[in-house]
């Protein structure tokens, strides 16, 4: 053998050792991503299965707010319904105050319902005094109702 083969086959041995590296480097890396794979195999399985109960939970949601929204239709048509109730209650009780606070007056004056007024001069022994605040307080009373 002459020492340019043995160089030569020299050569070859040292590119086979570093080929002979880089191939163990790339096994580790092809190692790494594979194992790096069956970790984000199970991060995708683990965000499947969030997305599943998301998915659940959100139905789960609209069934309730379906739910509660009709029941809030039905409280708030029954609301309505007694605001209007008690808007007409009102109103007849503040007619009915007016007429109670024009009653003493007619009464006065001697006018009936219905009838043109005419003016007199009130007297004292009309009513009785005492009578005369306890009507005043049923009025204030009445009137701080409205």
């Amino acid at each position: 053998m002459s020492p340019l083969v043995l160089i030569f086959e020299g050569l070859v041995a040292v590119l086979m050792l570093g080929a002979g590296v880089m191939c163990w480097r790339v096994d580790q890396r092809l190692k790494s991503l594979r194992n790096g794979q069956d970790g984000l195999k199970a991060t995708i399985g683990a965000l499947n299965d969030a997305v599943d109960r998301a998915r659940a939970s959100l139905a789960a949601l609209d069934r309730a707010s379906r739910e509660q929204g009709a029941d809030l239709k039905q409280r708030v048509e029954e609301a309505r319904r007694m605001a209007d109730e008690l808007s007409i209650l009102t109103s007849a009780g503040e007619s009915r105050a007016e007429r109670l606070a024009q009653a003493p007056r007619r009464r006065e004056m001697n006018v009936e319902p219905g009838r043109p007024v005419r003016a007199r001069e009130p007297r004292q022994d009309d009513r009785p005094a005492s009578a005369e605040p306890a009507s005043g307080r049923l009025l204030e009373a009445l009137k701080t109702l409205r």
